[in-house]
């Protein structure tokens, strides 16, 4: 209970306007940080998937054990080098030069260069199984990182090319290596194979399409990096600038998984279109299983943004000042006391001046936690929780050492 001059000032009109003025600017950066909350969740993903080596392969390397993709990219390559080989042809010349009869050999060529196309598609997927796959795939995938991020800087000249009113993948590199995996296998005719360049290219997006997300990356790439960090540190302002930091905390986590459902929601709408624009080619059936590996990280990091908000709520209703909530740290006042009594000399002198910054102290864990879940480890699911353990096990141990036995019986404050 506040009384004589404090009473004075806290209802004395400069306290209330300076409280007011504390309140304004806690509800605008809320109301700031919610509106960026989204962009910068999808924005944050983007930039350190595309940019970030590493965390790229990590995101698109599975994607080579896959089955349907593998069953995709076969018939692709099937496709490609069968068209060039034209065994039809090569079978029909070479059975009319040694068969007399021109019947025969006209029935014999159909099955036969069926065969030989059986036998290159059988080459080609036993390649595909294989660990050189994985190795080509991966050299694939980096190249066409590194080139990805110089065509979204006005260079597309690696393997991600501007082509007419599309932007393509050049696969020629994939192509060369299971042109030799084929001759390796007794398919000598595939090293004569020049598969044409409208072959060798998988159209990835339209060219419009490109140069807006190129004019996007320009703007938007120099804060991507760290623009999550920066929605986290306006939450952590105006929970610590608000009058009522609970209430405000509770907010907070209610807005940080609700932007983390809706975005769950928004992906699966996304999934169905992206699995249409695919309905009849043949990467239909590998469509889903490319768009859930590829966003998988971002899956995660939302499934992170809702725990994050389970906790926040969780963290706001226990400061608060309900009924239950005040139980359950009486609760656990009388838990930290009893443990606090059997510490040695040495963790009561350690507790006592922390004890005098009780609120600073639990605050400031919280506002270290939340800036280690939004920075580290890509937000991801694992991290959230690893990062979650050590705070409520760092601040057990600094509410243990606060009640620590005190000569002087200073009252420990609380937050």
């Amino acid at each position: 209970m506040v009384t004589g001059a404090s009473a004075q000032y806290v209802t004395s009109p400069v306290a209330r306007k300076k409280w007011r003025g504390r309140s304004i600017v806690s509800l605008l950066l809320f109301v700031l940080a919610t509106v960026l909350a989204p962009a910068a969740v999808i924005g944050h993903w983007g930039h350190t998937t595309i940019t970030d080596t590493e965390a790229y392969l990590e995101t698109v390397g599975p994607l080579a054990e896959d089955p349907e993709v593998q069953a995709a990219i076969g018939e692709v390559v099937t496709d490609a080098v069968i068209q060039q080989v034209d065994a039809q042809s090569l079978v029909g010349g070479f059975l009319t030069e040694l068969l007399p009869n021109d019947q025969l050999a006209a029935a014999l060529t159909g099955p036969l260069s069926s065969g030989v196309n059986q036998v290159i598609a059988g080459a080609v997927q036993k390649f595909l199984a294989s660990d050189a796959f994985q190795i080509a795939w991966v050299a694939l995938n980096t190249a066409a990182q590194k080139s990805l991020i110089a065509a979204l800087e006005g260079d597309p000249t690696g393997v991600v090319q501007i082509k007419g009113p599309d932007v393509v993948l050049d696969i020629s590199s994939l192509l060369e290596v299971i042109q030799k995996a084929l001759v390796d296998q007794g398919i000598d005719v595939a090293a004569k194979v020049k598969v044409p360049e409208v072959d060798r290219q998988i159209v990835v997006m339209s060219s419009p399409a490109f140069e807006q997300l190129r004019t996007i990356w320009s703007f938007a790439s120099p804060i991507l990096g760290f623009v999550l960090f920066i929605v986290a540190l306006l939450f952590t302002l105006s929970v610590l600038l608000a009058t009522r930091r609970a209430r405000t905390t509770v907010a907070v986590g209610v807005v940080v998984f609700i932007i983390g459902g809706a975005l769950q929601l928004s992906l699966s709408w996304a999934e169905s279109q992206f699995e249409n624009a695919f309905i009849g080619t043949i990467f239909q059936a590998a469509s889903i299983a490319f768009f859930q590996t590829f966003l998988s990280f971002l899956i995660e990091g939302l499934l992170s943004m809702m725990l994050l908000g389970v906790i926040l709520v969780i963290v706001g209703w226990f400061a608060g000042r309900t009924d239950s909530a005040l139980r359950t740290r009486a609760a656990l006042v009388r838990g930290y006391s009893d443990m606090a009594s059997r510490l040695p000399e040495w963790a009561a002198t350690i507790g006592r001046p922390m004890r005098d910054y009780a609120p600073f102290v639990r605050w400031g864990l919280l506002f270290l936690w939340v800036i280690a879940v939004f920075t580290t480890a890509g937000f991801r699911f694992e991290s959230t929780v690893g990062w979650t353990a050590l705070f409520l096990a760092l601040l057990t141990i600094a509410e243990i050492l606060m009640y620590a036995p005190d000569d002087r019986a200073l009252e420990i404050r609380q937050s």
